[in-house]
């Protein structure tokens, strides 16, 4: 799960910086999404290297993360988690059949 999104690079121009986020305001977020009880990091997490992208602007690895349903149910959670970045950042959730009503 989220291979495809770790395969992303400045090179090819499937990543580039994102405008809105700085690196401590990204780290912040991945940080506070990783507290949850059961997150994980699957891919990701750490600031590009080797790159011209000025510091006003976020230049994060593509990363994902992946949560349990169960945070989608409280409020704060879900807005935490479901908080865009309009970056290179994913959440990654299961859920099986008896979910499926819940999830839609």
């Amino acid at each position: 799960m989220g291979a495809q999104s770790s395969m992303r690079n400045l090179k090819d121009g499937t990543l580039g910086p994102v405008l809105t986020w700085q690196n401590s305001d990204i780290k912040a977020h991945i940080d506070a999404c990783l507290e949850l009880d059961g997150a994980e990091l699957m891919h990701g997490g750490k600031p590009l290297k080797n790159h011209n992208i000025p510091e006003i602007y976020g230049s994060y690895e593509p990363t994902s993360v992946k949560m349990p349903l169960k945070h989608f149910r409280a409020k704060k959670k879900r807005d935490l988690i479901m908080t865009e970045l309009f970056g290179p950042f994913q959440i990654v959730v299961e859920y099986g059949d008896n979910d499926v009503e819940f999830v839609l």
